[in-house]
């Protein structure tokens, strides 16, 4: 098992490029789980998602894994919380 990442904080109403926060490799496969109170938006997309733009929600303690090859990865927090992610 590889070393944890250290977890994303976002800020409220903020899109973040989790590629571009964690590091990781644009197109690794990715395992997220929600560790705080606020439900997370993520979106799968090469440059910052609009409104127009299709997300999945993520709960509190849920997981989500990306495709295979994702293009982007970018998650939204309403009101802020943390994230963990992680390679498949």
């Amino acid at each position: 098992m590889a070393t944890s990442l250290t977890p994303v904080t976002l800020p409220a109403r903020t899109w973040v490029d989790l590629y571009d926060d964690t590091g990781i490799t644009l197109g690794v496969q990715l395992i997220i789980q929600n560790l705080g109170r606020d439900e997370t938006r993520l979106s799968e997309s090469v440059a910052e998602p609009t409104s127009t733009t299709g997300y999945n929600n993520l709960l509190t303690n849920e997981y989500l894994t990306s495709d295979a090859s994702p293009v982007g990865a970018w998650a939204f927090s309403r009101l802020g919380t943390r994230i963990q992610i992680e390679e498949a």
